[in-house]
C-alpha cells in the first residue's frame, strides 16, 4: 500500500487527510517513482483554498503536488535512459500526487540525479529552477554582460533566477523587502532594491548609468509592469510569470507606444506550456538543471517538514514566513 495526503474537500489547511491507496502501476511511456521527497507551490494552496480558475480547478479529492524526488521501482514499455533503481527528479502536471509515497510520471519529465545531489534539494529543483531558466535563457535570451531584474528575489524561484543569472554572466539587480535583502546578497545578487522605501524606476537607472535592464522578471505585475517598461534597456525584455498584485494595470497600448523607440518585448511564461509544448525540450534543459546542480551552481535554500505536517507547511506558504523552498519528506 502507499499513502498520501490529500484534499477531501476545499478549506483551510486543516483539511488536508491523510489517506492509504494502491500503488499505481507505469503503462507505457511511464516511469513509477517511489518519493522520498515532494515540495509545496503557491498551486497546491489555491487548489486546497478551490480558488483555481473555471475549468482548471481539479475533482476533489486530489493529491497535490507537482515535483518530487526519489528511486525508480517500475518502468513503463518504451522508456528510455530511465533504470529500475535509479535515483530520479521529475515535475508533473496537476494530478501527479507529489504528496504520496508513490507516483507514475511520463518518463520525458523525468531525470536522473546524481548521489551528491539529496532527495530535498532535487525536488525543490523542477518547478522553480526550470520556470528560471526557461524564462532567462529562452524567453529572455540572457547573454554574458546583461543585466537582470528579478523581482520577489528572495522566493524560490527568484532565488534559482539569481543563481543562474550569475552563472550566465550577468548582473543582478534583487527587487525585495527590506528582510529579506541579506538573503538576496547572500545569494549573489550584485544590487539590492527595497521595493517598499525605494523608488524602483529611479535606482535602477541610478544602477545602471542611466541604461536601465535587459530582462526583467516578474511574478508581481499590477503597477510593476508599466515601471518594468520603463526601466527596460533599449531592446530589454519584461517576462511576467504571475500576477501577485493583480493583472497588469493601465493600458497596454498606450503603455507600450510610450517605449516604441526602445523596440522593447513584454513575454508571458507558464512553464507549463513549455512543458506540454515542448516535452523533448523540456527534458533536455532538465538535464541541464540538474548538472548546474550537481556543481553546485545551484543550491534552493530549503525549509523541511515530514510530509504529515503538509498543513502546517501550507500556512507557512500562506503566511509568507519562508524564503526559499519548502519541502516535504516522505518516509
Amino acid at each position: 500500500m502507499s499513502y498520501a495526503i490529500h484534499i477531501p474537500q476545499a478549506g483551510s489547511p486543516d483539511v488536508l487527510q491523510r489517506i492509504e491507496h494502491d500503488i499505481p502501476v507505469p503503462t507505457k511511456g511511464q516511469v513509477l517513482i517511489r518519493n522520498h521527497a515532494t515540495a509545496v507551490n503557491f498551486i497546491d494552496t489555491i487548489i486546497r483554498r478551490g480558488e483555481m480558475p473555471a475549468g482548471m480547478m481539479p475533482d476533489l479529492p486530489h493529491i497535490p503536488g507537482v515535483e518530487g524526488a526519489g528511486f525508480v521501482e517500475a518502468v513503463g514499455e518504451g522508456v528510455q535512459g530511465i533504470s529500475v533503481g535509479e535515483r530520479v527528479a521529475w515535475m508533473g502536471p496537476i494530478g501527479a500526487g507529489g504528496y504520496s509515497t508513490h507516483s507514475v510520471i511520463d518518463g520525458h519529465y523525468v531525470t536522473p540525479i546524481s548521489a551528491s545531489t539529496s532527495f530535498n534539494a532535487a525536488a525543490a529543483l523542477p518547478v522553480n529552477a526550470m520556470t528560471a531558466w526557461h524564462m532567462l535563457v529562452n524567453l529572455g535570451r540572457a547573454q554574458a554582460g546583461d543585466t537582470a531584474l528579478i523581482h520577489a528575489a528572495a522566493g524560490g524561484v527568484g532565488t534559482m533566477a539569481i543563481h543562474i543569472a550569475k552563472h550566465l554572466g550577468l548582473t543582478v539587480i534583487a527587487s525585495v523587502s527590506s528582510g529579506k535583502k541579506d538573503y538576496a546578497r547572500a545569494q549573489g545578487a550584485d544590487h539590492i532594491i527595497d521595493y517598499k522605501t525605494e523608488v524602483l524606476v529611479e535606482r535602477v537607472k541610478e544602477i545602471t548609468d542611466g541604461r536601465g535592464v535587459d530582462i526583467s522578471l516578474n511574478p508581481i505585475s499590477g503597477d510593476s509592469l508599466r515601471d518594468d517598461m520603463s526601466a527596460l534597456a533599449p531592446l530589454g525584455t519584461v517576462v511576467l510569470f504571475g500576477f501577485l498584485a493583480g493583472p497588469p494595470a493601465g493600458t497596454f497600448a498606450e503603455d507600450m507606444a510610450q517605449h516604441f523607440q526602445k523596440s522593447i518585448a513584454v513575454r508571458v511564461s507558464d512553464i507549463y506550456t513549455y512543458f506540454t509544448a515542448k516535452p523533448d525540450a523540456f527534458n533536455r534543459d532538465m538535464q541541464q538543471v540538474f548538472e548546474l546542480a550537481r556543481s553546485g551552481v545551484l543550491a534552493p535554500t530549503i525549509t523541511a517538514q515530514p510530509l504529515v505536517d503538509a498543513a502546517q507547511a501550507h500556512q507557512r506558504l500562506e503566511a509568507g514566513e519562508t524564503t526559499g523552498k519548502l519541502v516535504l519528506e516522505i518516509d
